[in-house]
């Protein structure tokens, strides 16, 4: 009985070890095998975008694509309701900035509107909404490259 508990607790050990030891880093000291750039983000993601609006008093969900040529140029095209208030293929250009660490930010005639994290080398994208008022977060998903 006792070398089952200590066998037991061994294995408990060690896979506690492996949940907390921290992820495998390259030589050169980053923890992302491969970095990224604003040609990370390169093709049309299909999206969906959900949250809270008018600090928490409505409701907004959106579908669409964007668009990301890799210079840092992009396109949308969404479908919004916003408590209930629906607009249809509703359009719209930005620039975005994607730094080394997959980390970016979008923005509206130099204004910063989101926050990105991309992952999947490119395939998969996440965002943060920064408008005054909202919680509103979304997440893309890569279609095809252009």
């Amino acid at each position: 009985m006792t070398h089952r508990i200590s066998r037991l607790a061994s294995w408990v050990l060690a896979a506690s070890a492996l949940l907390i030891a921290p992820p495998a880093a390259r030589a050169d000291g980053s923890h992302h095998p491969k970095p990224c750039s604003n040609r990370t983000l390169q093709g049309t993601f299909g999206f969906y975008r959900t949250g809270t609006v008018d600090e928490g008093t409505g409701g907004l969900a959106a579908v669409g694509w964007l668009s990301f040529d890799g210079n840092g140029n992009g396109s949308v095209l969404q479908s919004i309701s916003r408590n209930g208030d629906y607009s249809y293929d509703v359009t719209g250009d930005f620039t975005y900035q994607l730094d080394g660490d997959c980390t970016g930010k979008g923005f509206i005639d130099g204004d910063e509107f989101v926050r990105i994290v991309v992952t999947h080398d490119g395939g998969t994208l996440y965002m943060l909404s920064e408008s005054t008022g909202n919680a509103v977060h979304g997440v893309g998903t890569k279609i095809h490259n252009d």
